[in-house]
Parts: structure tokens; C-alpha cells; sequence
């Protein structure tokens, strides 16, 4: 007979339970930093409609000086990860210094939307290209690549990354529909007008900017919170340990297709002139409000499945929402349930992926190497900036192909099935192929909890080695090696020593 445990044992497991868990106050103002972030990559996915309609800019060259910027972006992604990695300790501390990045991100997107419009297109392709390469290959990189660092510095357990993602995309899928409600309704009032839309860039970037800085002003480093290395990290150990490790691949293919059906900014184009008015998108997004109750069962869902069949399972019926647009027409309820799934099909990665690329740091420390979190972190935002790249080049072919005008309030039949096409089975397409890709990765996380043991296990016989030379590093045999060296003048061997 099994025998009932003691309320003692009760609580015990109850205590533990609460110590892989982060308390929602404490969430709240760590979510701050994507609140902003989700406003500014809300407002920079209007950039294509801007410089096609409201500049008047040729759409092929605006997809092909896109297509060069994403290369751009992607170098950028590269390096940043090494400048964080490289950057040195601080009274701050070393990750949360790149918080205030998030001030010259806004500032920049204000420069970018408040283009004149009384200059002449070389002058505009010149303001808005310089512009937004700073925006999105230095400042953004920065500020992404820092977070993976800056998460693992402030929470100790693993347990807590993916609490805190979990309960983080629960925070921002709430604020994010009062920023997707209410950005397009700006943007159809600004209408084609550029001093128009560069009033609304201001209004967005000061409060955005002032929310972007909670995090930075609330939250500290702390040393017991992951391993601090003092030493500098070379490019020649960065690339050394990027060969070694073939999961960092998967999670970078990943990225580079949810980059591609993630940026083709086309709902914009769907809204003005499939459905004729931009500012519906904005009520559409109210649908998002489904999403909701998943996102209480998120923490739950990531304990009981690998976050990588999470997203799987979400990109193929991300998948199915893209293709409703086939024949959603101007039909705003079959919209709204395109827009729930496809929604869904964002919201793993998106939250969840400093989780996968903190899993990678530690799986790079126990194959012997740096861990690397900024520089994977900055993988990622490279592979998505690709995928960027993709989405652009397609985004503009699809529109110069199909003969569309951004000068006309109307478009051509042809022009029509692009914007179609852009917004149904071409995302579907590459939704699929991340599903399928995600379901590789579920390898390395069945390993993670027995790779995490070792790894803090190997952790504490290097502070045990300055007391016991020569201790072995592996593992869990080297922790018995230290337990029983403790108690050696108490064991057996120890009483034949003193005999």
C-alpha cells in the first residue's frame, strides 16, 4: 500500500513548486521592454506602405534597397551579439546598460516616418534608407541580443525563463491589442500626408520610449544568478563553438522562416484596398482578445510539452489561418478568425525563444565551451533578419510583378490576387516548413534537464577544486567525488588514514 505523504512532504513539494515560479508583480515591469518593442515592430511594419504611398517611392526599388538593408541587418545581428558578450562589467552590471538602447530606437523611427515629403526621391530613398538601417542593423540588434544575457542574469533557474516567458506573453498579447487597435486607426487618419504620419511617429515614440525603460530602472543583475565570465570572449571561440553545436542551426532555420512569413508586410496593402480601409485592421486585431485564455495555460502547456512541439503544433495552424485569406474577400468575421490562428502561430517563438537560446548557452557549456547567450541570441536575430530579407524581396517582386501603384487609390485585378497572395498561401507556405523544422529541435530538449544537472554539477566541483585539486569535471560521479572527499575524515578510508 502506497502510503499517503505527510503534510510536511506536502509542503515541501509545494515550496518547490513555487520556486520554479516567477510572481506575476515581478513580470509586469520585466514585460515593459516588449510592450515597447511590439509598438515599434507594430510601427516599422507600416515602413513599406509608407515609402510606396505616402513617399510615392517606386516599389521595386523599395523591396530591392530593402533586400540590401536586410543583408545589412543580418551583419549588424552578428556583431552585436559580440559586442554584448564583450562588453565589460559595470556598476550597472553587463547586459542591463543595453536597456537604454531602446531610446535610440524610438528616435531613429521618429527620424524614419517624418521624412519630407517636398524632397525629391533620391533625397527620400536617402532619409529613409540611412535611417532605417540604424534602426534595424545597430540599435534593434543590440537591444535584442542583449536579452537572452540580461533574462539569464536576473533569474537563476531554468524553471523561471520559460515562467517568465510563458506569463511575459500573456502580459503583451493584453497590451499588444490596444497597440494594434490603435496604431492603424492613426494610420488611416494620417492617410497619405507625411507630416501627418510624422506626428503620429512622435506621439507613439515618447510614452513607448518611457515604457521601453521600466525594465532597465526596476530590475538588477545578480552574480548567483548565472554564470559570470570575466574573461573575454574571442571571435575565433565564437565561431569554434557555433560548428559545435548543430541545434543552434535548427533554431536558426527556424527563425529565418518564421523571419520570412513574419515580415511580409502586407496587411496593410489587404486593408487599404481589399477591404478599404486601413483603420478596420486595427478592430480586427480585437480578435486577439481569443488568445487569451491559451495564454493562461501557457506555463502549464511548457511543463507538460517541449517548447519546440509547441511550436510546431502552432505553425500549422498558423498555417490553415493564412489560408483563409483565400477567400476571406472583404469579409471582416473571416479575417478576424484568420487573424486568431495566425496569431497563434507568432506567439511561441516569439516569447519563448531567449528560453531555446539560454537551452544552447548551456548545452555549449557542457560540450566545454563559452556559453555564448548574447552571441546565440544574436544568431537568432541574424537568421530572423534573413528571413527578413526573404520577405522583402518577395514583398516587393509580388508587388512590381502584379503592376501595382502606389499613387492610385485603386488597384488592378492583378495587383489585387498579389496582395492576396502575400497575405494567404505564400506565408502558409513557409509556416509549414517551420512546423516541420521545429520538430528536428525536439531532440536537444528532451536532454535539457539531464545536460542542466550535469552542468551545475560540474559547476560546483570547479568551487570544490580549489579545496580538493584535481577533482574530476564530470558530472553528477564528480559530485559524489566532492560528498564523499567531505566526509572522508568521518568515512571508512578516513579511520585506516589515521590508524
Amino acid at each position: 500500500m502506497v502510503e499517503k505523504p505527510t503534510r510536511e512532504q506536502r509542503a515541501e513539494a509545494k515550496a518547490e513548486k513555487l520556486r520554479d515560479r516567477v510572481s506575476i508583480w515581478r513580470v509586469i515591469p520585466w514585460s515593459a521592454h516588449s510592450f515597447s518593442m511590439n509598438a515599434l515592430i507594430v510601427m516599422t511594419g507600416y515602413f513599406t506602405i509608407y515609402a510606396t504611398d505616402t513617399l510615392r517611392l517606386n516599389p521595386a526599388i523599395v523591396g530591392g534597397l530593402l533586400v540590401v538593408s536586410k543583408i545589412l541587418d543580418a551583419a549588424g545581428a552578428l556583431l552585436t551579439g559580440w559586442i554584448v558578450d564583450r562588453a565589460p562589467e559595470t556598476k550597472l552590471g553587463k547586459a542591463r546598460p543595453f536597456d537604454l538602447i531602446i531610446i535610440a530606437c524610438w528616435a531613429a523611427t521618429a527620424f524614419l516616418f517624418s521624412t519630407p515629403g517636398s524632397l525629391g526621391d533620391v533625397a527620400k530613398y536617402a532619409w529613409i534608407f540611412s535611417s532605417y538601417i540604424l534602426l534595424t542593423a545597430l540599435f534593434m540588434p543590440l537591444y535584442q541580443a542583449n536579452n537572452p544575457l540580461f533574462t539569464a542574469r536576473v533569474f537563476p533557474r531554468r524553471e523561471h525563463y520559460s515562467d517568465v516567458s510563458a506569463k511575459t506573453g500573456l502580459v503583451t498579447v493584453l497590451v499588444a491589442i490596444i497597440i494594434t487597435v490603435g496604431m492603424p486607426i492613426a494610420i488611416q487618419a494620417a492617410g497619405k500626408d507625411p507630416a501627418a504620419w510624422s506626428l503620429v511617429a512622435i506621439c507613439i515614440a515618447i510614452p513607448a520610449t518611457l515604457i521601453g525603460l521600466i525594465r532597465f530602472w526596476v530590475f538588477r543583475e545578480s552574480s548567483e544568478a548565472a554564470e559570470i565570465q570575466a574573461e573575454r570572449v574571442s571571435m575565433r571561440e565564437i565561431f569554434s563553438t557555433l560548428r559545435r553545436n548543430p541545434y543552434i542551426w535548427v533554431l536558426s532555420a527556424m527563425s529565418i522562416l518564421v523571419g520570412v512569413y513574419g515580415s511580409i508586410a502586407a496587411g496593410a496593402y489587404y486593408f487599404r484596398y481589399v477591404v478599404g480601409n486601413i483603420g478596420l485592421q486595427g478592430l480586427v486585431a480585437v480578435s486577439y482578445v481569443a488568445l487569451i485564455p491559451l495564454m493562461f495555460f501557457f506555463p502549464v502547456l511548457i511543463r507538460k510539452f517541449s517548447i519546440s512541439r509547441m511550436i510546431a503544433v502552432s505553425s500549422f495552424i498558423g498555417a490553415a489561418g493564412y489560408l483563409v485569406m483565400l477567400f476571406a474577400g472583404a469579409n471582416l468575421p473571416l479575417i478576424m478568425a484568420s487573424a486568431v490562428l495566425t496569431g497563434l502561430a507568432a506567439l511561441p517563438i516569439s516569447f519563448l525563444a531567449p528560453v531555446l537560446i539560454i537551452d544552447n548557452a548551456t548545452y555549449n557549456e557542457w560540450k566545454g565551451n563559452r556559453r555564448l547567450e548574447s552571441v546565440g541570441g544574436a544568431l537568432f536575430s541574424f537568421s530572423g533578419t534573413v528571413g527578413g530579407a526573404i520577405a522583402a524581396g518577395v514583398l516587393g517582386s509580388v508587388l512590381a510583378v502584379t503592376g501595382y501603384s502606389g499613387a492610385a487609390n485603386t488597384q488592378s485585378a492583378t495587383a489585387i490576387h498579389g496582395i492576396i497572395a502575400l497575405n494567404s498561401w505564400i506565408p502558409a507556405i513557409f509556416a509549414v516548413a517551420t512546423g516541420l523544422v521545429a520538430l528536428r529541435y525536439h531532440r536537444l530538449e528532451q536532454n535539457m534537464k539531464t545536460i542542466t544537472a550535469d552542468v551545475l554539477a560540474r559547476r560546483e566541483v570547479l568551487v570544490e577544486s580549489e579545496v580538493i585539486p584535481g577533482a574530476p569535471l564530470t558530472g553528477t560521479d564528480a559530485v559524489r567525488v566532492v560528498r564523499r572527499e567531505r566526509n572522508a575524515p568521518f568515512g571508512r578510508s578516513g579511520r585506516k588514514r589515521n590508524d
